[in-house]
């Protein structure tokens, strides 16, 4: 199979969110991965390009995908990848939505995580991959969150999307006042005070800019704050996110 114009032309539209929605698919690059992605078997490949070198380092790998192989060169990948530096790997994949909802995606994990607004794809990834740290194995996001499989956010999870939920949900839908949500914000109760940890729960993030929704604020049952000792105003949505799994949960 070869990398025609019309490929290319495919797998560049998948860079862009409406037409991952329109064929319900998305990319994913690097060696490794693109190797997870491959070994985990959870979403279908459509295609597997990479260069001969690759194939040849990988061969069980690629006689698994044979037919959906595309040997290409370094030239070619520059001309799909979504990377600045593009890598010598590249899948397409189906998008994956799971078979349960998300109030039993809640009710089957002790710890959620639910996405206010998440507008960074770089926080989005790396949200994913402390949930996958952690394991935390369900990720809601309101609707007007970036899109889970933005090839970024592909990119900074790292690979947890193999081990992860993801849905997207409207606040209203879910049930966080039954279920010990958790909202992260600058003016609230001490994190390292919480004594409800073996309850489990719903950790809110909030979008990077404007916070927590006032309609999920509303509805959440705690309100926490990771305490501050220097001077900056704000934390990284991700890095607060990393901290409040690190108290509630390690110390589970």
């Amino acid at each position: 199979m070869n990398l025609t114009n019309n490929l290319r032309k495919y797998v560049k539209s998948l860079h862009l969110g409406k037409y991952r929605q329109k064929y319900n698919k998305f990319i994913a690059e690097g060696p490794k991965i693109c190797s997870e992605f491959l070994s985990a078997g959870k979403y279908q490949i459509e295609y597997l390009f990479c260069t001969q070198q690759w194939a040849d380092d990988n061969p069980k790998l690629v006689n698994s995908y044979a037919s959906r192989l595309i040997i290409s060169s370094d030239k070619d990948h520059k001309t799909i990848s979504a990377l600045h530096n593009a890598n010598n790997t590249l899948i397409v994949a189906e998008r994956h939505e799971p078979k349960q909802s998300a109030i039993e995606l809640i009710a089957d994990n002790k710890w959620t995580i639910y996405l206010d607004r998440i507008q960074d794809p770089g926080n989005m990834g790396t949200i994913l991959r402390i949930a996958d740290w952690y394991g935390i194995n369900a990720v809601i996001s309101t609707p007007n969150s970036v899109d889970f499989y933005n090839p970024k956010v592909v990119q900074s999870a790292m690979g947890a999307h193999n081990r992860i939920s993801m849905i997207k949900s409207v606040a209203s839908d879910l049930p966080l006042k039954q279920n010990k949500s958790i909202a992260l914000v600058l003016d609230g109760s001490d994190i390292n005070d919480y004594n409800e940890k073996d309850a489990g729960g719903i950790i809110v993030i909030g979008n990077e800019s404007n916070g927590i929704s006032e309609q999920v604020l509303s509805d959440c049952h705690a309100h926490l704050s990771i305490m501050k000792i220097g001077g900056a105003e704000s934390l990284n949505a991700a890095v607060a996110c990393g901290i409040a799994c690190h108290q509630l949960i390690s110390n589970d």
